[in-house]
């Protein structure tokens, strides 16, 4: 079995070349985990006039970052009223970082002249059921009375906008996109790196402890002293901060991509360059690369195993499913398949904790990560700059 994933083959942007953290360091901000949400707030900070110093146990973008569909989906899993309702105010600029967070990330794409296969065409919400058809109505519904431009989809529109049948219906977010996924971070690292960030690969934080002033990092073979530390590991969260791998559920997303369509099936299949999710528990989603492959994922099973045996099988439903919505793909290999930790809460919202005084934690995306995580780290970097914004996750 083939293991490896589209976008470690076809990222054109070189990986990150940095060192491994060695002796001592200090800096205003220190950040544990090299992904979208640390490589976003050391951005920022820095752009903020902060010293940032950021470490990351394995390459940048290793974790979901690296590995997922590169769909961009706008908003939170929750409405305005159930988050107001359960935060109150707080609950308001919640939910407006969950509305403006594709706009945010296409600004700041545009902004560092990162090339990273941005398209913002929508993004799909597809029903398998009749519930589920008359759930994706509301929202539809709600999202037109909020103005944006929703569209509701019959059965018909389904089949014409993806090229597969079997759907009742659904909408296109107009706000949704993809992205080349490893090109974004990498690109990220660099701007990041530009802004005076360092980066240390292969250092894993082993430690946080407080100090007479402000917090200390130990990694194997080196330590940080800093103001303020982010820790943002998600799926990949470890007995860092304790208690924290326990409050989230890691799970693996399992994707499988096509060899290259051949240019008239590749004209068949999502031809207005829109990513797809549908509405199954186990959730699908699924979109064209930007070299034209089909590429689906999923949590085939709630698994959060390692091991071949159980991938192999998951792997299986995943093409199945593949060559059941997509018959023209049926005489075309499967040459990628990989896999990666989504970190789900028992909520479905991120977490922002804050252990003590200078020490902050940011997990949980839910899926909805790629956009939702840069905004996130703006957030943060702000929170710890001591500038305003006008979003907030609430302390968890």
């Amino acid at each position: 079995m083939q293991i490896g994933s589209v976008w470690q083959e076809t990222a054109r942007c070189a990986a990150t070349r940095s060192e491994t953290l060695v002796g001592h360091a200090a800096c205003d901000i220190a950040i544990v985990g090299g992904g979208f949400t640390g490589l976003s707030a050391a951005l920022h900070a820095a752009e903020l006039g902060r010293s940032v110093i950021l470490v990351e146990a394995e390459d940048i973008a290793f974790g979901a970052s690296g590995r997922n569909g590169g769909q961009v989906n706008p908003g939170l899993k929750h409405g305005e009223d159930a988050l107001v309702a359960r935060f109150g105010d707080a609950g308001r600029r919640f939910f407006r970082l969950g509305e403006e967070a594709t706009d945010f990330l296409g600004r700041t794409i545009d902004r560092l002249g990162l090339d990273c296969a941005w398209r913002q065409p929508g993004v799909i919400r597809l029903a398998h059921s009749r519930q589920a058809l008359a759930a994706a109505r509301d929202a539809c519904d709600a999202l037109q009375a909020r103005g944006v431009a929703a569209l509701p989809l019959t059965a018909e529109d389904a089949a014409r906008v993806t090229g597969c049948a079997g759907y009742l219906g659904g909408l296109i977010d107009p706000r949704g996109g993809s992205v080349h996924p490893l090109e974004l971070a990498r690109g990220l690292a660099a701007a990041a790196i530009a802004a005076g960030v360092r980066i240390f690969e292969h250092s894993p934080a082993v430690a946080v402890t407080r100090e007479r002033v402000g917090l200390r990092i130990r990694t194997d073979e080196g330590e940080i002293r800093a103001g303020q530390i982010l820790v943002a590991t998600n799926g990949y969260s470890d007995t860092l901060i304790p208690g924290l791998a326990r409050s989230l559920l890691p799970v693996n997303s399992f994707q499988v991509g096509t060899a290259k369509l051949p240019a008239d099936i590749a004209a068949r299949i999502l031809p207005g360059g829109h990513a797809a999710y549908d509405s199954r528990r186990l959730i699908l989603y699924f979109r064209k690369s930007p070299d034209d492959r089909v590429l689906i994922g999923g949590r085939a099973s709630f698994s959060s195993k390692r091991d071949s045996a159980q991938r192999r099988i998951d792997y299986g439903v995943l093409e199945k499913v593949l060559h059941g919505l997509f018959l023209s793909t049926r005489g075309i290999p499967v040459t990628h398949r990989w896999t990666g930790l989504v970190c789900i809460t028992p909520d479905f919202l991120p977490h922002y904790h804050r252990p003590e005084d200078g020490l902050h934690v940011i997990v949980g995306f839910n899926g909805r990560g790629v956009a939702l995580s840069l905004r996130t780290g703006a957030w943060i970097a702000r929170r710890m700059a001591g500038v305003e914004d006008t979003v907030e996750i609430p302390q968890t």
